[in-house]
């Protein structure tokens, strides 16, 4: 059972992805969430609500009956315990899957049920993903969430962690090593390589593209800065941002102070197809960010045969070699940012270099069906175990 906030979620598609992977390799996939976006007949995934009583519908849709059961049959046990009320029946969903594996697929949501964890580990092995923003921003925030994580790693039987250098973070929380799983982030990169196109040599502006949600941690206000820097050099470019976010207006306010209107758009939201008409679009994608596990933007442009430029937050140095598949700044580094775009502009060939080493690299690397084949035999180790 995976366990999410929203299924299918617009900024989740890997998670997407890997289950679709792992029933399609015949494992029995289970998605229990808060909220679901697609029916199950969509998805083809079964589901639990975790969360039944938030709207009409939810509770009366079929994955709901068994919540229903298993909140009912927990209400007497409350008499018995100095457990909560909420605690104990947000829980009792869960509870009801018989499931030999409950992985969080986020290790705050794991968090939110931590007073209830040896409960859940009593039938079923507890694995929990890091992907980088709850273990390496949230602990800053909240000087507690070191000893949750910490707890959580205790009890969990296989620890996920999407970078070598989130394992070092969750190592530093008293993870054991043993438990680990590296396994980084993959796409389906046959979805992507009939993206790849030759490289453009016409003398219009610069296409820079950048993907993911509009906040801080995506560094997106550096972007527009080493495009204010580009502009100032007078080159010509033409910067899309495709997501939403928090920082929208924040960017709105940079945009017009930088006198950059003409050259930037704030695209919002986009679905897979528009994001595939995008890539066919860009020049090179930039990603700015301060912090990453490792972006999945990233890994979808090499496929699709797109140079990169990414700072070297998290583990992104772990799948793009500077200057053999993309291009590599320190966070922050606007000034260099904008001297490797203008670079990139200027020299088509390089372009095409970078392009197709990341192309190659991604049909060697990073294709799902090696994530998959990872997943499958650590969940074999760990039910065998």
């Amino acid at each position: 059972t995976a366990v999410v906030t929203q299924f299918p979620a617009p900024s989740q598609t890997f998670i997407r992805r890997k289950l679709d992977g792992l029933s399609a390799a015949g494992m029995d996939v289970r998605v229990a969430a808060a909220q679901f976006t697609e029916p199950s007949s969509s998805t083809g995934l079964p589901y639990l609500y975790l969360m039944p009583w938030t709207t009409t519908s939810a509770a009366l849709a079929p994955e709901s009956r068994s919540a229903w059961r298993s909140m009912l049959d927990a209400i007497p046990s409350l008499r018995r315990r100095d457990g909560r009320l909420r605690d104990t029946l947000s829980t009792a969903p869960l509870l009801a899957i018989d499931s030999d594996i409950v992985h969080f697929e986020f290790s705050g949501i794991a968090v939110s049920y931590l007073e209830r964890i040896p409960a859940l580990t009593e039938n079923s092995i507890l694995a929990v993903s890091c992907r980088g923003a709850a273990e390496q921003i949230e602990p800053l925030e909240n000087p507690t969430r070191q000893r949750q994580l910490a707890e959580v790693f205790d009890a969990a039987t296989l620890i996920h962690c999407v970078s070598d250098d989130i394992r070092t973070t969750v190592e530093g929380y008293g993870a054991a090593p043993e438990r680990i799983l590296v396994n980084r982030p993959a796409v389906p990169v046959a979805q992507f390589a009939p993206l790849r196109r030759p490289v453009r040599s016409d003398d219009g502006p610069l296409r820079v593209l950048s993907i993911g949600r509009l906040h801080w941690k995506k560094g997106f206000d550096d972007g527009l800065r080493a495009m204010a820097g580009l502009r100032r050099s007078g080159m010509d470019v033409a910067y899309r941002i495709a997501g939403e976010g928090t920082e929208r207006s924040k960017l709105e306010f940079m945009i017009h102070e930088m006198d950059l209107v003409d050259s930037v758009e704030l695209l919002g939201s986009c679905d897979q197809q528009r994001v595939r008409d995008l890539l066919v679009w860009a020049d090179v994608l930039l990603l700015p960010s301060l912090s990453e596990g490792i972006s999945n933007a990233v890994l979808e442009a090499m496929a699709a045969g797109v140079p990169v430029v990414s700072t070297r937050c998290g583990g992104m140095a772990e799948v793009v070699s500077d200057r053999a598949t993309g291009l590599l700044v320190d966070v922050g580094d606007v000034t260099a940012m904008s001297e490797h775009l203008a670079e990139l502009a200027a020299d088509p060939e390089m372009r095409s270099q970078l392009a197709d080493a990341a192309a190659a690299y991604a049909d060697a690397e990073l294709d799902i069906s090696r994530q998959v084949e990872r997943f499958l035999k650590a969940y074999r180790r760990i039910t065998a175990a």
